[in-house]
């Protein structure tokens, strides 16, 4: 992702889910995104609550419950193309700085 984004990013994840957030680092796991983490109260723990921008090849057993955050609709349709369950997916846009949630439903089998 271009760094000029990231703090826009950030900003919108933040005012968007109303809750504390942070970064974790990059998760070979989880398609090399960036992990995210949220606490919805200061006293509970942080919890992964998303995956900034994974390799779409990792999302072919994608847990359902945790999403996916991309900066764009660029993203958005590398996403959709590739194989995977059912998908929520925050699309970020810098110009607009609004966030809109899409479920993604399965992509074609290869």
């Amino acid at each position: 992702m271009d760094a000029a984004l990231w703090p826009v990013l950030m900003h919108m994840v933040r005012s968007t889910s109303g809750k504390a957030v942070e970064c974790g680092a990059q998760s070979p796991a989880h398609g090399n995104g960036l992990l995210l983490y949220s606490r919805p109260h200061k006293e509970s723990a942080f919890q992964l609550a998303g995956v900034v921008c994974p390799a779409p090849s990792a999302l072919t057993r994608w847990p359902a419950d945790l999403t996916i955050l991309v900066p764009g609709q660029a993203w958005l349709s590398r996403i959709k193309t590739a194989p995977h369950t059912s998908l929520k997916v925050a699309v970020l846009n810098p110009v607009t700085k609004r966030c809109t949630y899409e479920r993604v439903g399965p992509g074609p089998r290869r």
